[in-house]
């Protein structure tokens, strides 16, 4: 089964300073996620350049990471979306290699990335969407059955329609890691997107935001994964099963994790492990990504498959 991705294609640029507070541009906040225009990206890009320091760039976005690891972990996997006509857009296509990329649309400036972290390994998200995402509105793409259907957000209210249509047309399985962006939407608009879903991913802090119960979410998809970070997850499916955080061998940054959690529990359950064992799949991981900067530190496919056989038999 091919798995097709569709959220945000950004180009991630890493910065370090020492104290998130020193930024005056844009507040930022500890774990917190924000967005704004290129011109805001620029000013905010240009003050990190005088007080911190540049670290690394990769491509990024929820739903990307994720079909980026599954990618190099052996499964077939596509997207849809929408990448600039720029050399932003060359980069962030080209770490995606080998995944089907003919739903791709190329137009505009691409969609980039702050990834802002200060001296106590406390990171904070500003994100300036594609400057033509209300493209998206009127894009008819399609899937078929076989292949299963993986969300993550868009900025836009045209990019929000859009994966409202496409959730609707497709007939066969999906998953959804809705993020701040879609949470704050508020649960009567988000409600269509999360219903019948196989398998939902979502932080603590999101499900605060939607002011929803776990028991609620579980009504509409089959599976749902609450991530609460250092602390581990949690698995409801009838009755919660908590799945204890693997430690990581070395943190040096913990963007993107979540992804790889997302791409380990996907990997997992279509590998044939029960959801319980996808989860702990999951937070091993997650946890080896942490060793580098954005996908730099992404588990390889001989580390995808010795974890895999290890929770095959446990």
């Amino acid at each position: 089964m091919r798995i097709v991705g569709s959220g945000a294609l950004n180009l991630d640029f890493f910065y370090e300073i020492e104290d998130l507070k020193m930024v005056e541009t844009v507040p930022l906040i500890p774990g917190g996620e924000c967005w704004g225009s290129r011109a805001q990206f620029e000013r905010l890009r240009e003050e990190l350049e005088k007080k911190g320091r540049f670290i690394a760039k990769s491509g990024g976005g929820s739903a990307a990471n994720t079909i980026y690891a599954l990618k190099n972990w052996g499964f077939p996997t596509g997207f849809i979306g929408l990448a600039g006509r720029d050399l932003e857009g060359e980069e962030i296509l080209a770490e995606l290699e080998g995944a089907d990329l003919s739903r791709v649309l190329r137009q505009g400036e691409s969609a980039c990335c702050l990834i802002v972290l200060d001296a106590r390994k406390d990171r904070a998200i500003f994100v300036a969407p594609h400057s033509q995402e209300s493209l998206l509105e009127r894009y008819e793409a399609h899937t078929t059955p076989q292949e299963w259907l993986h969300l993550s957000s868009l900025v836009t209210p045209q990019g929000f329609s859009f994966h409202l249509r496409l959730k609707r047309s497709h007939a066969g399985p999906s998953s959804i890691d809705p993020g701040e962006i879609y949470a704050r939407k508020g649960w009567q608009k988000l409600h269509p997107l999360l219903k019948a879903s196989e398998v939902l991913f979502l932080t603590a802090q999101e499900l605060a935001i939607l002011k929803v119960s776990p028991e609620e979410l579980s009504s509409l998809a089959r599976y749902v994964f609450l991530k609460r970070g250092r602390e581990g997850a949690t698995l409801w499916n009838g009755n919660p099963r908590d799945i204890a955080p693997a430690a990581p061998e070395k943190v040096v940054d913990n963007t993107g994790a979540g992804d790889v959690f997302d791409a380990g529990v996907l990997a997992g359950l279509l590998s044939g492990l029960e959801p319980f064992s996808a989860g702990r799949l999951g937070a091993h991981l997650a946890a080896l990504s942490l060793r580098d900067y954005g996908r730099r530190g992404y588990p390889s496919r001989e580390e995808f498959e010795s974890w895999r056989r290890f929770y095959d038999t446990t």
